[in-house]
């Protein structure tokens, strides 16, 4: 069991930190005994664990009594066991002395030192971890980091103190037995058809970039000369699409439905033609709109309903108006026949209020957290979570956004390496578990953009991994029933192991395991990343609860 000294202020976000970490733990009380004291206080009863974790970086008493020399600093890079990871608020160093346990990047400068307790060991980290979890779930990583998963760091920098130190720990962890991560695969609908855009900013758009930006891109190697006929063959057929003569190749519905077979990605559908809603500075940018009507596409929704695919709402004004809000979710509800629904907000708009605006317009998670300009982790994690002011909704985050790889505005990539730096969320994914979430837009796989290929080589290269493909209503749910877990009672004697787990429900699927750190038996499982392994025991959590282990 791990006891928590905190502020009364960090209360919320130490319970938020506790469901990534779904591990025992419980708010510090004096008369009880544990196995692991985490503390943000100057509290520090170094008698009562095996392991006692000292988070701040406000110098303590502790600091005075061993003699340490300290700084007090920010906006600090460290290292830990071969991660590298920011920390946004205020550090406290120790100079170069004691043992070390986190070192600032590329320095001699100690951020956590170890200590020799009365009874066990006493990390002092000069930062605070929850401090740390509440900044970036608020504000997010600036894209200098996008590609740290820095919270999932500081929840595995914490196992590894405790799992090192020879402390028995069990967690639920954030993927299903047998299966390495969840993968959902998501599409933003911006564009219903080219027939819609005739003499605008988008057809000019597609035309300039289909004859000529094509062409440059493939004297220099970024497109294959074959690509550059499609687009240059769509544009010969762009009149007869507009006359209504030949199909319009910016429809891709089918063609996803056909690549992704059973994956049951989720599509965000824009409710209203010509619509564009207010940007982050109060100001109505037409470009924002769109041309076509959610009612423009009721076959093709109808037919992805069927085949298993979801559907979610593609927001306007839903992030900043809670009464727009409901009536975007209402005109997709009326096509759908389902009011319990996700959003993505068009062009990723957002802000501190947005998640308690969203929860009050009735939809049950959101998935707008992510980059428009690079691809990796905002919100610091690859699970779902509960965004700072919001009581139900969740927090779906975006990981992969197709513009964000391949316009030249933005990352600019060529296709190997975009794939290559996808490969590293995967690796991530791999090793941390969670959701790695994928945004191609509708329109993507048609000329002149023309990313089937690099799309379909990222599926085949998850698909060499134990991956269980979701929706986002689908994986949104499952982590809403794991927060829903809880340990009633864990007991260890000398020959039985004995949990009692609450919050089991009936038919869950995918099922969820109970992951067991330094228990004595053989048939362990280890995973590896950067230079460092874990060893643990999984067993698929039964429906009645209850966990009793021979050792």
């Amino acid at each position: 069991m791990i006891g928590v000294i905190c502020s009364q202020a960090e209360e919320a976000i130490v319970r938020e930190f506790f469901e990534l970490f779904k591990t025992p733990w419980e708010f510090y009380r004096g008369s009880q005994s544990y196995d692991v004291i985490i503390s943000t206080g100057e509290l520090v009863p170094a008698d009562q664990a095996s392991l006692v974790i000292i988070y701040g970086a406000e110098k303590k008493q502790l600091d005075l009594e061993n003699g340490f020399s300290f700084q007090s600093k920010r906006n600090l890079q460290l290292e830990y066991s071969g991660f590298f990871f920011p920390v946004y608020g205020p550090i406290l160093t120790f100079g170069s002395e004691g043992n070390p346990l986190i070192k600032v990047k590329d320095s001699d400068e100690t951020v956590g030192i170890i200590i020799d307790g009365l009874i066990g060991k006493i990390f002092r980290i000069g930062f605070n971890i929850f401090e740390e979890v509440c900044l970036i779930l608020s504000s997010g990583q600036p894209a200098e980091f996008s590609q740290v998963p820095t919270i999932e760091i500081h929840i595995d920098m914490l196992r590894q103190w405790i799992v090192g130190a020879g402390i028995l720990l069990i967690e639920v962890p954030p993927t299903p037995p047998s299966h390495e991560f969840f993968v959902c695969l998501t599409h933003d609908v911006d564009f219903a058809g080219i027939r819609r855009h005739k003499l605008d900013h988008t057809m000019w758009g597609f035309l300039y970039r289909a004859l000529f930006r094509s062409f440059l891109n493939a004297l220099r190697g970024r497109m294959s000369w074959g690509n550059l006929k499609r687009n240059w063959k769509a544009v010969f057929l762009l009149p007869a699409v507009h006359l209504g003569l030949t199909e319009d190749f910016w429809l891709q519905f089918d063609q996803y439905a056909e690549i992704e077979k059973s994956h049951n990605s989720t599509f965000f559908l824009i409710p209203f033609r010509n619509r564009a809603g207010k940007n982050i500075f109060g100001e109505v940018k037409r470009r924002r709109a769109v041309k076509y009507d959610v009612f423009d596409l009721t076959e093709q929704i109808e037919s992805l309903i069927l085949k298993g695919f979801e559907i979610g709402v593609h927001g306007i004004d839903a992030w900043h108006d809670s009464e727009r809000g409901r009536q975007e979710l209402e005109r997709i509800s009326l096509v759908t026949g389902k009011s319990d629904m996700g959003i993505r907000m068009h062009w990723l708009y957002f802000n501190e209020n947005s998640p308690k605006i969203l929860e009050e317009a009735g939809f049950t998670y959101d998935s707008t957290i992510g980059y428009n300009g690079a691809i990796g982790y905002r919100a610091g994690t690859g699970q779902v979570y509960r965004p700072p002011g919001a009581k139900e909704l969740l927090e779906l985050p975006l990981h992969i956004q197709d513009t964000a790889l391949f316009y030249s505005d933005r990352m600019g990539l060529s296709e190997k390496q975009a794939l290559a730096q996808c490969e590293r969320l995967i690796e991530n994914a791999v090793y941390f578990g969670g959701v790695l979430v994928i945004n191609w837009h509708e329109r993507s796989l048609a000329p002149e953009r023309l990313w089937k290929e690099p799309y379909e080589k990222l599926l085949n290269s998850l698909h060499g991994h134990r991956v269980w493909f979701g929706s986002g209503e689908e994986v949104v749910r499952w982590f809403s029933r794991r927060r829903r877990i809880s340990f009633d009672e864990v007991s260890l004697t000398r020959n039985t192991l004995l949990l009692k787990i609450g919050g089991c429900e009936k038919d869950v699927r995918p099922p969820y395991s109970i992951r067991i750190h330094n228990l004595a038996v053989e048939n362990f499982h280890s995973k590896r990343n950067m230079g460092h392994s874990q060893r643990y025991y999984d067993i698929q959590l039964p429906v009645g609860g209850k966990v009793e282990l021979s050792i």
